[in-house]
């Protein structure tokens, strides 16, 4: 019970990766405030959270929208009377797009979700934090924070950013007693890597794909106090294919 008492915040929580997760700081005694667009995913997670007698609600939320990502934290206030972990889960990927094919309009969504919406919700929690002298933030990268390739010119261009951002919250709030962290997974087994063939997997050392159980447990790791002397870490967990990646 590694969150015990503890409220977590998870954006991008109806599906993939934010999904594993929210059930994750539920098992550890969290209790979660799972956010996102699709109202039938979020209360199914819901759901499942409360069919272990444990404790969850779901808050319908725009992630690019400031009073929306407001009303999320006020909800959580209300309900719970406090908030502990931050995870900004929600991302979209370009479809390996360069400059030149890169539509404008798709440039913008983009940078919306992966950049400002993390800046959006840590702006509106860290306060909370501060006054109760401490709170974590996990944000979500990928490979694409430390190179090109995997993805195109958006979205590397956005995970590179949310790394500095990252960083930055660290060095910024670090001594207040906010601990920021980026976890960045590789391949994932989630509805965004369905389809693809297995020749990349052959170019992974572990010659898999990770599960969604496996990078929420890292996100335990990150929210919990065992991860409490780090701070503005990026921490890879893709199977090593990080080490060799053309």
């Amino acid at each position: 019970m590694k969150l015990q008492n503890r409220v977590a915040i998870v954006f991008g929580g109806t599906s993939g990766l934010g999904e594993a997760t929210a059930k994750a700081y539920a098992d550890e005694g969290a209790k979660v405030v799972v956010t996102g667009r699709d109202e039938e995913d979020g209360k199914r997670i819901v759901n499942d959270i409360k069919d272990k007698g444990q404790e969850a609600i779901f808050v319908k939320a725009n992630v690019t929208d400031r009073a929306e990502i407001q009303a999320v934290v006020d909800k959580a206030l209300e309900t719970y009377g406090q908030i502990d972990i931050l995870y900004n889960g929600a991302g979209i990927h370009d479809g390996y797009d360069n400059a030149v094919e890169l539509e404008e309009d798709l440039y913008d969504k983009l940078m919306a979700i992966n950049v400002k919406a993390p800046y959006l919700a840590a702006k509106a929690v860290i306060p909370h934090f501060i006054k109760q002298g401490h709170g974590t933030i996990i944000n979500v990268g990928s490979q694409a924070t430390q190179m090109a390739g995997p993805g195109g010119s958006a979205y590397v261009t956005s995970k590179h950013a949310v790394l500095g951002f990252t960083k930055q919250l660290a060095f910024d709030f670090g001594s207040k007693g906010v601990k920021v962290n980026i976890l960045s997974p590789g391949f994932i087994e989630t509805p965004m890597t369905e389809g693809i063939d297995d020749d990349r997997l052959n170019r992974i050392p572990a010659q898999r794909a990770g599960k969604p159980e496996e990078i929420a447990a890292l996100a335990v790791f990150l929210a919990s106090d065992d991860s409490n002397y780090m701070h503005g870490s990026n921490v890879f967990m893709d199977g090593g294919w990080v080490l060799g990646r053309k």
